[in-house]
């Protein structure tokens, strides 16, 4: 007897009529005629079965930081700016709650994976890591995090940045982090990116690295980051997050990286929520609109995932941690309304972060471990427009939320009739 059999649903693929069959945290059967008794059975109710979400870019150490730290400008400097006067005195303690906060709306959205960068530098040194970490620790039962050591005060002008990185690794980040357009010009950007790649070798790990976020066009350390992954060899192991600059390029010199993008094998996280509200701000009408190409990189083959990367604080006023509001608002700011683009949009937190992830067996298959949501959605488009409630969200097939979604009217509410 199956442990779990989820009845009336609907196939996040193809839209057919499906029953999952789940046992010892994997599924078992996935047919389109009734499975057997389970142990316990839940009713889908005709909604979609998807597998579980992704958050592939965020910060959990700085979520919820907004009282008294309100960002006047509105602008990425002076974020960093505020940032960087109140890092060093947040305690393991307050990080914890805050990131439990974050992480338990996460998963009641379905998400079960998420990817945290972590400010490493000569202000925190390593205590937000400390934090970071203990906050993973907490959860781990709940949700799988990965922790990026994150360089945001740059490398090549601050060396003792560079012996924390080293000492970050060594402590258990999972993934080499980095932020080359904070340094002074391109030449030191390539320094950084050199460093980066130095640690990921000795410790055999992937690259996540924050890539030209500015509207600024001269930047383009994507290009040193994709020709220094092909010299590396290390295709499909690293990923850019933001990439706003190529917003402001020229479509020849768009092109020329894209290409590059694509040989390289880059993943590319677009943080779309984020980086519409941050950059342009110095700019007079016509404003750029401040995020990747997302189009121009699907069709060239590019996998785009989206990020939340923030939520109320002193980058990022908004956010609820739900992958399909950030898919949605990807989705109109990069223009994605024919159904390819909207089944890609809303592909990005699922099957394009299982790639940059990544996770070999995942989706609604067999063999896959039960780690699956249930949306009141029938179709990808019903998903983005809606954000519909989460019915079930299993976990290596533990159900570990359950929402109600029934609306009732009461006799007043026809009186417009």
């Amino acid at each position: 007897m199956m442990d779990l059999v989820i009845r009336n649903g609907l196939s996040d693929t193809t839209g057919e009529t499906i029953e999952v069959g789940i046992k010892n945290g994997l599924i078992e059967a996935v047919s389109s005629t009734p499975l057997p008794p389970g142990a316990r059975e839940i009713d889908a109710e005709g909604g979609m079965i998807s597998p579980a979400f992704f958050e592939a870019h965020f910060h959990l150490e700085n979520a919820y930081l907004w009282d008294g730290l309100i960002n006047q400008s509105g602008t990425l400097l002076e974020a960093i700016e505020i940032y960087a006067e109140v890092k060093h005195d947040l305690t393991t303690a307050d990080i914890v709650q805050r990131a439990g906060r974050v992480i338990q709306a996460a998963v009641a959205n379905g998400t079960l994976w998420l990817r945290s960068h972590v400010d490493i530098d000569h202000i925190a040194k390593l205590t937000i890591l400390n934090g970071v970490a203990a906050a993973r620790e907490q959860y781990r039962d709940l949700i799988d995090i990965q922790l990026v050591a994150f360089p945001q005060l740059g490398m090549a002008r601050n060396p003792e940045a560079v012996d924390m990185m080293w000492q970050a690794l060594e402590k258990g980040c999972d993934l080499v982090g980095g932020m080359p357009h904070g340094e002074k010009n391109m030449a030191d950007a390539a320094r950084h990116i050199e460093l980066a790649f130095e640690m990921a070798e000795k410790f055999d790990v992937d690259i996540d690295m924050h890539i030209d976020e500015t509207d600024d066009p001269y930047w383009h350390s994507l290009e040193l980051l994709a020709e220094k992954t092909i010299e590396s060899g290390w295709q499909g192991r690293v990923t850019a997050g933001h990439c706003c600059s190529m917003s402001a390029w020229d479509d020849a010199m768009a092109a020329r990286i894209i290409e590059k993008v694509k040989q390289a094998d880059i993943h590319v996280v677009t943080n779309a929520p984020i980086n519409l509200m941050l950059e342009g701000r110095n700019h007079h009408h016509p404003k750029p609109r401040g995020i990747a190409r997302v189009v121009e990189l699907l069709q060239a083959g590019v996998n785009v995932v989206c990020g939340q990367d923030d939520v109320q604080n002193m980058f990022y006023p908004y956010g609820q941690m739900d992958p399909l509001e950030v898919a949605m608002i990807t989705a109109h700011a990069a223009h994605m309304g024919a159904p390819e683009e909207i089944q890609a949009a809303f592909d990005m937190p699922r099957y394009h972060a299982a790639r940059l992830w990544p996770l070999e067996k995942y989706g609604v298959k067999v063999g896959a471990e039960a780690n699956l949501v249930v949306l009141d959605a029938k179709s990808p488009v019903e998903a983005l427009r809606r954000r519909p409630v989460r019915r079930y969200v299993l976990r290596k097939g533990i159900i570990v939320v359950e929402s109600q979604t029934q609306t009732t009217w009461h006799q007043g509410a026809a009186l417009w009739k």
